[in-house]
């Protein structure tokens, strides 16, 4: 029988996440939003003589800098942008509004969505990263063995998960020889791992590689972690030659 669960009791759980208190910086208030790694984002509330200041302290600044986004114009630009939808500003590197001693509450929670979504633009970064990183890879795949390349061909694993990637296939183009992850930065390592471990007990037979951005964040244990399910890792340097051995032009 399914568990019963009181709108009272979700109510007090979701009151427990909200905490306040007096720092040095303000009164900070702590609210059930949450950034993408799960923390719960806070917002600082100070006395501006008739008014009140809510900001965030910069955390979500500091979140895209400690990713290695930098706040260039353009950057800025972009994030003053997503905090207007939120009646924020995105200025000194600080999501902030305004607001009467009557709306503090209401302000609170705008800045806390408008700091989650400052957050959140590094991984539009990846995205992009991803996308020209795996553009990259293709083009130089499809140089070398021409029509014999797919893009985004769709396979299912063992597990019955579909993935689409780029392949090649083998000599008479009628089955995958060599699944291909890209991997344009090392958070995109534990999702190329479980791709390939998924697809391996499926197609046994079917040769694995990843490449990656050798000016990137990929560690050494990243490529043993991935080698360790049997695939071949190399840099995009080396991608030619190895792209001329798999398909047998070496």
């Amino acid at each position: 029988m399914a568990a019963q669960l009181k709108a009272s009791e979700v109510e007090k759980a979701i009151r427990a996440l909200i905490t306040a208190e007096r720092t040095n910086l303000g009164i900070e208030v702590t609210v059930p939003v949450a950034y993408g790694d799960g923390e719960l984002a806070s917002v600082v509330v100070e006395n501006n003589g008739d008014s009140f200041r809510v900001h965030d302290a910069g955390f979500s600044a500091m979140r895209l800098t400690g990713a290695g986004v930098a706040l260039s114009r353009s950057v800025v630009h972009r994030l003053n942008e997503y905090c207007q939808r939120y009646h924020c500003t995105f200025s000194d590197g600080r999501v902030s509004a305004s607001a009467a001693v009557d709306n503090v509450a209401q302000a609170v929670c705008l800045v806390a969505n408008a700091s989650r979504a400052v957050a959140d633009y590094v991984y539009e970064i990846r995205r992009q990263s991803e996308f020209d990183f795996r553009t990259m890879v293709f083009d130089k795949l499809k140089e070398i063995v021409g029509p014999r390349v797919r893009n985004a061909e769709e396979f299912i694993g063992r597990s019955g998960r579909k993935y689409r990637l780029p392949i090649l296939l083998d000599r008479s183009q009628s089955r995958p020889q060599n699944f291909l992850a890209t991997l344009a930065h090392r958070h995109t390592v534990p999702q190329s791992y479980a791709m390939f471990a998924d697809l391996k007990g499926a197609y046994p037979l079917v040769e694995q590689d990843a490449v990656y951005d050798e000016t990137a964040d990929i560690r050494e244990e990243d490529r043993i972690f991935i080698a360790s399910v049997g695939a071949e890792v190399f840099t995009l340097m080396e991608a030619p030659l190895r792209f001329r051995a798999i398909a047998g032009h070496a």
